[in-house]
């Protein structure tokens, strides 16, 4: 485990929780929320928000929720399947496999202290409650959650944060490291990875003198599209939750489709590529560069987690310019 992350003007590196010290040219923070690279990127590390939201969640054996007839009909045929259910304040996420099935529910939150914990159990009665009336594959499914306990994960958040390399570039940060998503956006796996391929094109083009500018190029080609799909999940959420069912009759797709086309139909590797020169110059000598990789005919905007929640609660969520289908 990284206990503290440091640089010199050659090399970036990272001290083990054992006070082992590791150097390299860079050194890519790639270790999660938890990371302790925030002190040396950026100076600090704010304190995650509430999302207001929780989320139960729970993986089981599916062979003994097969023998509830409810849940066998509805699962007959399938040997993997994923399901969304929508409803007032709610949406429940189910996936089965083979041999296990799993279910996530977004609720408002229950009132508990809302604090970063991965661990934290409740029991299956707080998800009932959250989906009273629903139709009954749902609640049968949560009634055989074995022993009638979750994983209680209370939806903490992070505003975005455009820095992610240090101020010599010898450190850099990617995926959950550099920017936490909400399980909504459904892209926080797909961000890191297309982290993974820019940083490396980045790299390889740079060589090795040039390494702290290929952190930095890296960052500014990447953050306004990755910050666009972090509001994704808020976006998503609000649909689920506040569900226009006549605009659903008349276009399923607006519950169905989670990510747009402008998160789907990217090449990292190739947008590095093509935009690397003219970026790292934008960068040393300020000449002009905007980048192309985002929402089509949305002119990026800053924006806080409070303005979206704030939005949210007056009935008048934001509403952005743009293709975000």
């Amino acid at each position: 485990m990284a206990s503290e992350f440091f640089e010199t003007e050659d090399h970036g590196g990272v001290v083990l929780h054992e006070g082992r010290r590791l150097t390299a040219d860079v050194v890519v923070a790639a270790d999660g929320v938890g990371t302790k690279s925030w002190a040396l990127v950026v100076g600090r590390k704010d304190p995650p928000i509430s999302s207001g939201f929780v989320l139960y969640r729970v993986t089981f054996p599916v062979a003994p929720a097969l023998e509830n007839p409810v849940i066998a009909t509805e699962l007959e045929g399938f040997s993997d399947r994923a399901f969304l259910h929508a409803g007032p304040g709610a949406h429940v996420v189910t996936c089965k496999s083979e041999n296990d099935i799993c279910w996530l529910l977004t609720r408002r939150e229950d009132g508990g202290d809302a604090e970063e914990n991965w661990a934290k159990a409740t029991s299956t009665d707080k998800a009932l409650n959250a989906v009273e009336g629903w139709e009954p594959f749902v609640t049968e499914l949560i009634k055989a959650t074995p022993n009638h306990t979750v994983l209680d994960w209370k939806l903490m958040w992070r505003n975005p944060q455009p820095q992610w390399a240090s101020p010599g570039g010898r450190v850099v940060q990617i995926g959950d490291a550099a920017h936490p998503f909400l399980p909504t956006s459904a892209s926080g796996g797909t961000m890191a990875m297309e982290d993974a391929y820019s940083l490396a094109t980045c790299l390889q083009i740079a060589g090795k003198s040039d390494v702290s500018i290929a952190t930095k190029v890296h960052n500014h080609l990447r953050f306004e599209r990755v910050s666009c799909a972090q509001k994704m999940g808020f976006k998503n959420r609000e649909i689920y939750h506040n569900t226009d069912w006549d605009a659903v009759s008349k276009n399923p797709e607006i519950l169905g489709k989670m990510v747009g086309n402008w998160v789907v139909c990217h090449d990292p590797e190739k947008y590095a590529y093509e935009n690397y020169t003219q970026c790292a110059e934008h960068l040393l000598t300020s000449t002009p560069f905007e980048n192309t990789n985002a929402v089509p005919g949305y002119i990026y905007q800053p924006w806080t987690v409070k303005e979206l929640l704030d939005a949210s609660d007056s009935g008048k969520p934001v509403q952005d310019e743009g293709d975000w289908s």
